[in-house]
């Protein structure tokens, strides 16, 4: 019971969003409000041995900014600030046949989170995406 509590008080304050003209300090700002985890911004300048050549080449032209933190499971939670186009790129990228399936980001209103474990807690949406299209859908809790 105290956990289905904390996790609809959790969900109830998901609600609320960073606030990203303090960067990615404010998405771990955000996370550590709702999770208590996340209090450390680390950043690195290579974002392409972070997410990998591939990703990279189709995220990095909508990066505004980027940091990981500690927030369990992961060890390195990426916090990305985002420029709108993302989703837009990763269709052409797909129908270009440079990626497959759907982006592997946790998407907000203007930032994502490189985790899928948890992210229905925080409200967060999945792209999904073909060649055609592509749209935000609601992370469900499984």
């Amino acid at each position: 019971m105290v956990g289905s509590v904390a996790c609809a008080l959790l969900v109830a304050r998901a609600g609320s969003a960073p606030d990203l003209t303090k960067g990615v300090g404010g998405i771990a700002a955000w996370l550590n409000d709702l999770t208590g985890e996340c209090s450390e911004v680390r950043r690195d300048n290579d974002f392409t041995a972070f997410a990998g050549p591939v990703r990279a080449k189709v995220y990095e032209p909508f990066v505004a900014e980027w940091g990981t933190c500690v927030k369990e499971p992961y060890q390195r939670l990426g916090l990305i600030v985002l420029r709108p186009g993302v989703d837009e790129a990763w269709r052409k990228a797909l129908a270009r046949g440079e990626v497959r399936g759907d982006p592997d980001l946790a998407f907000g209103d203007g930032f994502a989170l490189t985790g899928s474990i948890g992210m229905e807690h925080l409200g967060l949406k999945r792209l999904e995406c073909t060649p055609d299209a592509c749209s935000f859908v609601q992370i469900e809790h499984h």
